[in-house]
């Protein structure tokens, strides 16, 4: 009796193509090369960019005093006669923390006053508490190790089946 290799080729690939994938993938942070060119360089990145009512989010830039407004809209712009939410202090960049008071999708402005340097970003606030617990995070070497052993179960099993067919 003869079997076919078919599907133990093809299910190996497939599992070797997803360890593969797990042991080299990483996520790229792409807000700043998304957006094209920035006004004298200044960059301002909101995360997460999705939080509950009530949560922190982190506005971060790569320019220190810096008046940080945010707008209400996705594309809102700050008034004339606007008072910045927080001001950060000088230096060569910032990292502040503000609470979401207000459910919806705001557009979160940091500018230095005097200058064309300046950048904004979208941060969406639900309604609803968020309830989900955080899930944990495994370090780097547990997720190489699990790509590791993805990819040689099927490479032995794999060899195993094929020489077993051929037999």
């Amino acid at each position: 009796m003869r079997t076919t290799t078919h599907f133990a080729r093809k299910l190996t690939a497939a599992l070797g193509a997803a360890a593969l994938t797990i042991t080299f993938a990483g996520t790229a942070l792409a807000h700043p090369e998304s957006e094209g060119d920035h006004a004298g360089g200044c960059i301002v990145t909101v995360a997460p960019g999705t939080v509950a009512l009530g949560q922190k989010f982190t506005v971060a830039g790569n320019f220190g005093g810096a008046s940080v407004f945010v707008v209400p809209g996705a594309n809102g712009n700050i008034g004339e006669d606007a008072e910045p939410d927080a001001t950060t202090p000088q230096g060569s960049s910032f990292s502040i923390e503000l609470t979401a008071d207000k459910a919806g999708t705001f557009r979160v402005w940091g500018l230095l006053e005097g200058s064309e340097c300046g950048d904004s970003d979208t941060v969406v606030v639900s309604a609803l508490p968020d309830t989900a617990t955080e899930a944990p995070t495994a370090s780097i070497g547990a997720v190489i190790l699990m790509g590791l052993l993805l990819f040689a179960l099927p490479a032995t099993f794999g060899a195993r089946f094929l020489m077993k067919a051929r037999r």
